[in-house]
């Protein structure tokens, strides 16, 4: 009876453990099937989003969506005036105005009062509205640009120890100021070797010898280098900075309305992608910018014939960015010197936009 007993006590471990050991297996092969069920259908939803972009049509209550420029930025301005959003949002229950302002303040004091949903300028004044809380960021850019503002000298300045004790013009506090900072550390120097000269009017005090240098914009002093007076000696190519055209949204939009504000910025890089197909579209896009800003064409091939065009910031951009926010701080700048570069910064919408 006790070999009996025995014996079925072992079949019964015996099945227990065949038992448990399929069971493993049954389980080990759920969860690897569950595992990639769980992949695919993330793959699908990636897919669906990119598809769903493409496909995204706004039939909501109608929506007038208020952009800004200044007389220097594009190509927000040509997305809107060479039909690029119309075309993007064909079908959409949408509608887009464009309002011109003569400075970066102006712009971030319509933001402030709910006024405009997207704009381009200069990324400090972006930072500058941005600190006082105005109710945009940064959420792309129209491009970033390395010759746009280099240190200009008279012809015998032709390296950095001829450049010492040189009286430099420069409009103190303004991203010329911190690039002229940037270029004089590429070549060894900082702003203790020169003597700085605070002015508006760089261009006046250059021509007239009161100062041996400037930095400010490239377009200022074409009639200058033309005439062989003076020359570049210094730009972002070295020091590999640049300044940036950043593009901003108003926060609240943006929230509400992110498929929207993904495909304001797709917009803004098909402009992009076109002017950089061919010199034919860049030079249509000089002439028509120049027709609506009452600006000489040669200015916007001058000021951005070394641009790199694109709505996607790159780790030069943001390396830039978070040094012109600690050169802001420590020039007394920002009314908020708190903020950080996540503060400035979202760039949840270029994601979305698959552009980054």
């Amino acid at each position: 009876m006790k070999k009996a007993l025995t014996i079925g006590m072992a079949l019964c471990l015996t099945a227990s453990l065949f038992g448990c050991s399929s069971g493993t297996e049954e389980t080990t092969a759920a969860a690897t099937t569950a595992a990639e069920e769980s992949t695919a259908a993330e793959t699908a939803e990636e897919s669906a989003e990119a598809v769903s972009l493409d496909d995204y049509v706004y039939e909501g209550d109608p929506i007038e969506i208020h952009l800004g420029d200044i007389n220097s930025q594009f190509p927000l301005n040509l997305a809107y005036n060479l039909g690029f959003l119309e075309e993007e949002f064909e079908g959409s229950n949408v509608t887009f105005t464009m309002d011109y302002f003569q400075n970066g303040p102006a712009i971030s004091e319509a933001f402030a009062s709910g006024d405009l949903d997207f704009a381009e300028f200069g990324e400090q004044a972006a930072i500058s509205g941005i600190s006082a809380d105005y109710g945009y960021k940064i959420i792309g850019r129209n491009c970033d640009t390395e010759t746009m503002y280099p240190l200009v000298t008279s012809v015998d300045i032709t390296n950095a120890e001829e450049l010492k004790g040189a009286k430099i013009a420069v409009s103190v506090g303004t991203s010329a100021h911190y690039l002229l900072l940037t270029y004089l550390e590429s070549m060894g120097l900082s702003e203790n070797d020169i003597e700085l000269v605070n002015t508006n009017d760089t261009v006046t005090l250059l021509a007239s010898g009161e100062v041996q240098g400037a930095a400010d914009q490239l377009a200022k002093f074409s009639s200058m280098i033309d005439a062989g007076e003076v020359h570049v000696l210094a730009d972002g190519s070295a020091s590999e900075t640049c300044q940036i055209s950043a593009f901003v949204g108003r926060n609240e939009f943006c929230e509400q309305y992110p498929e929207i504000t993904a495909k304001v910025l797709r917009a803004v890089q098909k402009v992009d992608d076109w002017m950089a197909e061919s010199e034919e579209n860049q030079q249509e896009a000089f002439s028509t910018l120049a027709e609506i800003t009452q600006r000489e064409e040669s200015w916007f091939s001058t000021m951005y014939s070394g641009s790199n065009f694109g709505a996607d910031l790159t780790e030069q951009d943001l390396r830039v960015l978070g040094e012109v926010l600690e050169f802001m701080k420590a020039n007394d700048l920002l009314s908020n010197p708190e903020i950080t570069m996540d503060d400035i910064l979202d760039l949840t919408y270029l994601e979305i936009a698959g552009l980054r």
